[in-house]
């Protein structure tokens, strides 16, 4: 029943706001909506709920669901309560054309909403491919918010390459069920890993599917070569659909990626983690190379997200899951604070451009301020709870790998903490920003006190445990 909930309440939401055709009705409907959502996903944490589709289809939640669910749930009612003051603040500053229409925005977001939705509750191969491609097809509309000629080109960027991306993960589920020798095994997780435990795999036809299925998801996570379409869809959203892609979106594709990892055979393991390692490593080395490089401040973030995919990934391959899903957690939560942070400083002084943002702490205290403790938190700076996880990274990963990591990430937090402090310091403004968007901070600055409160209490249990 919890589940048909989940499903069924981002459903009725998108036909009502659709049939309200008022801006204002439909971000009531957008809050409630997301707010029945959230109260659902805690419900599901404590119950064994759980709906047959078919007598092989089901939708059930378990650890990495249920953590991934929760995340999505909780960032799109911040971004709920925070798109209810930034709309109207948007279309004024547009002059009344801000592009797609109010109660349309909404039908997406909740339709991307139910799709994620899917993606974390999916027990089979075959629906999991099903909810990764409709989070593309629901997300790739919200890119254009604003229809620019930016921003039509980057959404019709992120539809043709995710769209190749999970066509190499169809080839490759299809390739998974090749490879298990027993005809009548569903492609359910729990039956493909126990004809896998049995033997009954064919081990070349599941490398081939793994290594398909991989570039497939990799592609839709943003883990680097496979990234060229997320700084592009990052930058040109607006802010709140910047902070849903980062923050949701790459959780869903790299929990597809998780799902084939639990059933990879035990022969397989060292093969399929040399993948996983190799393309962390290289999207750490690749984020921070565009990091050092980077002038337009939503694009920097982006590549911030590719940084934190790759650490995802080096958690998986070295055999993390706890300390990998609290940075998911942590990762989502202080990224989506950075966007909408970084959508009120696009609001106010009209540019991207990190040279023409200055004096942010004395024209946006409040927004200044956030900005710096959002690069803080994002950089893994004690209490944020990322400090922990990528320590916890630097230490199991073997000496060697532990200090390219270490360097890395070095790197990073040099190269964003002087350009973000760079638009925090006064300086000539070359554009008088809007004082008024500092009235925007409210969600942020919670999402940013949240993810501090957990910083401090993992904090506290690590010294506890001794």
């Amino acid at each position: 029943m919890i589940i048909a909930g989940l499903i069924s309440v981002p459903l009725a939401g998108a036909l009502a706001a659709y049939l309200s055709k008022s801006g204002r009705t439909a971000r009531f409907i957008l809050i409630l909506a997301a707010t029945v959502h959230a109260v659902l996903c805690g419900l599901l944490i404590y119950s064994d709920s759980q709906l047959e589709i078919t007598r092989t289809l089901t939708l059930a939640p378990d650890r990495e669901g249920i953590v991934i669910l929760a995340v999505t749930s909780l960032l799109f009612l911040l971004t709920s309560l925070h798109l209810n003051y930034w709309l109207p603040q948007d279309m004024q500053n547009s002059d009344g054309h801000c592009g797609m229409k109010e109660h349309t925005f909404a039908v997406l977001l909740l339709l991307f909403l139910m799709t994620m939705t899917l993606t974390a509750l999916a027990r089979d191969f075959g629906m999991l491919w099903v909810a990764v491609e409709g989070t593309t097809l629901a997300s790739a509309p919200l890119i254009n918010f604003h229809k620019s000629k930016g921003s039509l080109e980057a959404m019709w960027k992120y539809l043709l390459i995710c769209s190749v991306g999970i066509g190499l993960a169809l080839f490759g589920t299809m390739v998974l069920a090749a490879a298990l020798t027993d005809p009548h095994c569903s492609l359910s997780f729990a039956a493909v890993r126990e004809v896998i435990a049995a033997g009954e795999v064919n081990i070349l036809w599941f490398k081939i599917a793994f290594v398909l299925c991989f570039a497939g998801y990799a592609l839709k996570m943003g883990l680097a070569p496979f990234h060229s379409w997320l700084p592009d869809a990052h930058s040109e959203a607006p802010a709140p659909v910047s902070a849903l892609l980062s923050g949701s979106l790459l959780n869903c594709a790299f929990l597809a990626i998780l799902r084939l990892w639990q059933v990879i055979p035990a022969e397989l393991l060292e093969f399929c983690g040399g993948y996983l390692k190799f393309f962390g490593f290289f999207s750490l080395a690749v984020a921070a190379f565009f990091i050092i490089n980077q002038k337009d401040f939503k694009r920097m973030l982006a590549y911030s997200s590719v940084e934190h995919m790759g650490l995802i990934a080096l958690f998986t391959a070295y055999a993390l899951p706890e300390y990998g899903m609290l940075h998911v957690f942590s990762h989502s939560l202080t990224k989506m604070a950075l966007f909408l942070v970084a959508g009120n400083i696009l609001l106010s002084y009209h540019t991207r451009s990190i040279k023409d943002v200055r004096g942010l702490f004395s024209r946006l205290p409040k927004n200044g301020t956030l900005w710096i403790c959002g690069m803080l938190l994002i950089c893994g700076t004690p209490p944020s709870p990322l400090f922990f996880t990528e320590l916890i990274l630097v230490a199991g990963s073997g000496i060697i790998p532990g200090m390219a990591i270490l360097l890395l990430l070095l790197i990073i937090f040099c190269a964003m903490s002087q350009r973000m402090l760079q638009m925090a310091a006064p300086g000539t403004e070359k554009i008088v920003p809007d004082p008024q968007t500092d009235k925007l901070a409210a969600v942020p600055a919670a999402a940013m006190l949240l993810i501090t409160l957990l910083g401090i209490a993992v904090g506290a249990a690590w010294i506890i445990r001794g």
